[in-house]
């Protein structure tokens, strides 16, 4: 049943009452952190209470992430440099001689290395991990919860090393051990033999492993060394 207006009341009232809920909600909107977009192209920082869709870290900046959210894709370009400490991002990248160092506290459900840049990793927790060709990989801590495809090596730091070649889901056996600070490793290496597309892919004839003597040893080997200096 259509209002009729009564005498004397304004038409442009119920525009202006649709432009004051629009402007309320726009507010609450920037209030709550509306997720956005964020291009880096000099040195900054990513921390809590930050929450962005997609971030690229271009020419040669440094940006450390200490903490916040990226939703969708967190990467670098150029020879960019990306320092994680803290804080979650759906999916990190590489690419283009560009640096990604990872450590505790971070969280990401997949990395993807490309195009000759570099992967540090000393912590924190991923699913997967992927390596392209002629890309430095140096793992020396943290947590593959899914698998670790490789096309390039991939250097690896700890001790105990074991390899099962029945082991782990993906079809490249899985290894095991410990990193240099005394935690456990487990990771399941991807595989696929003659694919109907692309080549081969195995996973483990790219791993090269650093055997660290546990810091037991490293101690017992200083105290004998110390013995002999005596001694002399």
């Amino acid at each position: 049943m259509r209002r009729l207006r009564k005498s004397g009341e304004s038409g442009c009232m119920p525009k202006v009452r649709v432009f004051l809920v629009c402007l309320i909600c726009l507010a609450s909107l920037t209030n709550v952190g509306w997720a956005v977009s964020k291009v880096f192209y000099e040195d900054g920082v990513i921390q809590d209470g930050d929450d962005y869709t997609i971030v690229q870290v271009l020419n040669d900046a440094v940006v450390n992430m200490t903490g916040g959210l990226v939703t969708d894709a967190l990467g670098t370009e150029d020879t960019s440099t990306l320092n994680i400490f803290g804080g979650y991002a759906a999916r990190v990248g590489a690419t283009e001689w560009s640096f990604i160092n990872l450590y505790d506290g971070m969280e990401t459900g997949y990395i993807e290395i490309l195009s000759s840049s570099t992967l540090n990793m000393y912590g924190g927790l991923t699913g997967v991990v992927e390596i392209g060709t002629t890309n430095p990989v140096h793992l020396r801590g943290g947590a593959i919860t899914d698998y670790l495809i490789a096309r390039s090596t991939v250097d690896i730091y700890g001790y105990d090393f074991l390899y099962d070649l029945y082991g782990g889901s993906y079809g490249g056996g899985r290894l095991s051990g410990f990193w240099t600070n005394g935690i456990p490793l487990s990771i399941d290496l991807y595989a696929i033999y003659n694919p109907p597309y692309g080549a081969t892919i195995d996973t483990w004839s790219h791993i090269s492993l650093h055997e660290i003597p546990e810091p037991c040893t490293l101690a017992l080997l200083a105290l004998g060394a110390l013995i002999r200096l005596r001694r002399r």
